[in-house]
C-alpha cells in the first residue's frame, strides 16, 4: 500500500471565524492582500475565507440581517459623534451633520419607521 498523505484538519469553528472576520474586513475596505497579511495568510486563503463569509452570510435570516446592518449603522454613528467633537472648522461639522442625518435616515428605513414618499400625516 502506498502512503497516503494526511492534510492539516482546521476547525471548523475557527475556519468561521476568519471567515467572518475577513467579511468585515472587507466591508471596511480592505483587499485581500492586506487582508492576508493581518491574518498571515496567503490573498487566495483570504478571498476563498471571503466566499465561505460571505455563504454564511446569504444563510442569514432577514432578523439576523437587519440586526447586524443596524449594528453597523450604529458603528458608523458613534465614529460620526466622536469625529463631531473633534472637528475644527464648521464646514466639518455640517459634513457630520448631514453624515449622521443620512445614518439616522438609514436607520428608520431599516427598522420600518420611515413614512413612503408621498404619503403625510393626518
Amino acid at each position: 500500500m502506498g502512503k497516503e498523505k494526511t492534510k492539516d484538519v482546521v476547525d471548523p469553528r475557527l475556519l468561521a471565524e476568519r471567515a467572518v472576520r475577513v467579511v468585515m474586513l472587507r466591508r471596511e475596505g480592505y483587499e485581500y492582500a492586506d487582508i492576508a497579511a493581518q491574518l498571515h495568510i496567503t490573498p487566495t486563503e483570504a478571498a476563498e475565507l471571503g466566499r465561505v463569509g460571505y455563504g454564511r452570510l446569504s444563510e442569514q435570516s432577514a432578523d439576523e440581517l437587519r440586526v447586524e446592518v443596524e449594528d453597523r449603522l450604529n458603528g458608523l454613528l458613534r465614529r460620526a459623534h466622536l469625529d463631531l467633537a473633534l472637528a475644527d472648522s464648521q464646514g466639518e461639522r455640517t459634513a457630520l451633520y448631514r453624515t449622521i442625518l443620512a445614518i439616522e435616515g438609514r436607520r428608520a428605513q431599516l427598522l420600518g419607521l420611515d413614512l413612503p414618499k408621498g404619503s403625510h400625516d393626518g
